[in-house]
């Protein structure tokens, strides 16, 4: 599998820059085409349930407010691309170019955001989106990406990194998730300086361990180092606990070993990582 397009949404606010930063760094790093998303939301969808009792001209007064918020957003929206392309100086292109080359471009869709990411988003090989890890468990666009476009997603961080891709960490279980995760980063591995596995605790009876993954990776002409680290009291914090220690600047996960609602009630390494961690997450569930 090869990275050639990227998707990013934007929304029209403060984290916008962080992932137009991210999602413009993966395009010159595999010379892909990278789309950046807004969607307008249709008036009667951006308002609350209209009451029996409210009048046509409140109706009206609160769709105009609605729509003159959806222009602002647009408006912050499209600015933060201007200038990622300004200061990346990739060049906005419509149409596939026969010269292998990053290349950008805005596309402005209607409807629900949440919908429209997920629908758009298995067109595309990569989705680089951005979270608050206040509200990372709430975000319907954040989980349409996640859970519905059967892509992985690159969580860009509250504070850009240096690098991304340099030094990649991969926590790893042996389940299904983190198989899917570290195949859709091959890509990101292939190119990386340094890769290093990490297992926290044993790994399940009946799965695959960490030197087994290495012994595979090079197949691929990746090189791995292989840590054990006992530590299970706290999953999440051992991860970032190893990913200071090799230096990381991006971590390969799988996303939800276990059932999704019982994560998002009672807690779990994904809800865990995603408040936490203040790295650039690559992701697949």
């Amino acid at each position: 599998m090869a990275i050639r397009t990227i998707l990013a949404p934007v929304a029209g606010t403060a984290i916008d820059e962080r992932v137009m930063e991210t999602a413009f760094r993966m395009a010159k790093r595999f010379d892909a085409h990278l789309e950046a998303l807004f969607v307008a939301a249709e008036p009667q969808d951006a308002i609350p349930i209209v009451g029996e009792g409210m009048s046509g001209l409140i109706i009206e007064e609160m769709i105009r407010a609605a729509e003159n918020e959806t222009e602002k957003r647009e408006v912050s929206g499209k600015a933060s691309f201007e200038a990622a392309v300004k200061a990346s100086g990739v060049e906005t292109s419509d149409t596939p170019s026969r010269e292998t080359k990053p290349t950008c471009a805005w596309r402005k869709d209607s409807g629900r955001e949440d919908e429209t990411v997920a629908r758009r988003g298995r067109l595309f090989d990569l989705v680089v989106i951005g979270r608050d890890p206040k509200e990372a468990s709430t975000s319907l666009t954040f989980d349409a990406a996640l859970m519905e476009t059967g892509r992985p997603i690159l969580v860009a961080p509250e504070t850009a990194p240096a690098t991304v891709g340099e030094k990649v960490m991969i926590a790893w279980n042996g389940g299904v998730e983190a198989a899917r995760a570290v195949t859709s980063a091959m890509p990101l591995l292939r190119s990386a300086k340094e890769v290093t596995i990490v297992s926290i605790g044993d790994v399940p009876y009946g799965r695959a361990c960490g030197k087994a993954l290495a012994e595979q990776f090079r197949w691929h002409g990746v090189e791995a180092r292989v840590v054990d680290n006992t530590e299970t009291s706290n999953v999440a914090n051992a991860l970032i606990s190893e990913a200071e220690k090799c230096g990381a600047d991006t971590i390969v996960l799988g996303a939800y070993s276990h059932s999704r609602f019982k994560e998002m009630i009672l807690g779990g390494v994904t809800q865990d990582m995603l408040a936490k961690c203040t790295l650039p997450l690559w992701i697949m569930h």
